[in-house]
């Protein structure tokens, strides 16, 4: 790999994509009283780090607890980035108190990157924002309905899709969030705008939730 002449572009899109995914989040929340508060909270990776040690019973607590169930998800996401990020950037320098990945990263964005490496450079940028929403929806599952009506678009009613397990599962070809309603056989997507047509047009009723 050639690291003389930097491409300031591709390093600095690098810079963002590893941010999204081990940087501190802007977070606001709204309080009973209305009133609008702005922090910072973990990182993606932070979180999914914590939340898997939390379910496995790491805490430094010699009490025993009842602990929740595994989660398979969390635990398949951490170890693809782990695995991944390792094969990138076998050598890291041990930073005291940060995992290996996050020294890693750290280490990859503070390369130059040379014009020759921007090809595979912007296939780790695109990985990297890939992980940052795959365990945004990890860490905040989107609220899904299912419409058991069959689809305008293509007339499917219900489709076959594998679970976490990979196991394939029956489920309703129309699912709908606050974000839109995607049938899962054709892909027609509707907008939340066009959610009274729809439902008119299938005869059904709004999940209660959707619009507001």
């Amino acid at each position: 790999m050639t690291r003389t002449t930097p491409n300031a572009a591709v390093s600095d899109e690098l810079d963002d994509a590893v941010h999204t995914l081990i940087g501190y989040r802007l977070h606001r929340h709204t309080d009973t009283d209305g009133k609008t508060h702005s922090g910072y909270r973990e990182s993606v990776y932070g979180e999914i780090r914590a939340e898997l040690a939390a379910r496995q019973g790491e805490g430094g607590t010699l009490r025993p607890r009842s602990l929740p169930p595994a989660w398979v998800e969390g635990l398949d996401w951490l170890t693809d980035v782990d695995t991944t990020i390792a094969a990138w950037w076998p050598g890291a320098s041990p930073t005291e108190g940060q995992p290996e990945t996050v020294c890693r990263l750290n280490e990859l964005a503070a390369t130059a990157w040379a014009p020759e490496d921007q090809q595979f450079v912007r296939e780790w940028i695109n990985q990297l924002v890939r992980w940052s929403e795959t365990g945004k929806a990890l860490l905040e599952p989107v609220r899904r309905w299912e419409l058991v009506a069959a689809c305008p678009a293509c007339g499917v009613r219900t489709v076959h899709r594998p679970d976490t397990s990979g196991e394939p599962v029956r489920q309703a070809a129309l699912q709908i969030t606050t974000a839109g309603c995607t049938c899962q056989s054709c892909h027609t997507v509707w907008a939340p705008t066009h959610y009274r047509l729809l439902a008119a047009a299938l005869g059904c009723q709004i999940p209660a939730g959707v619009l507001e």
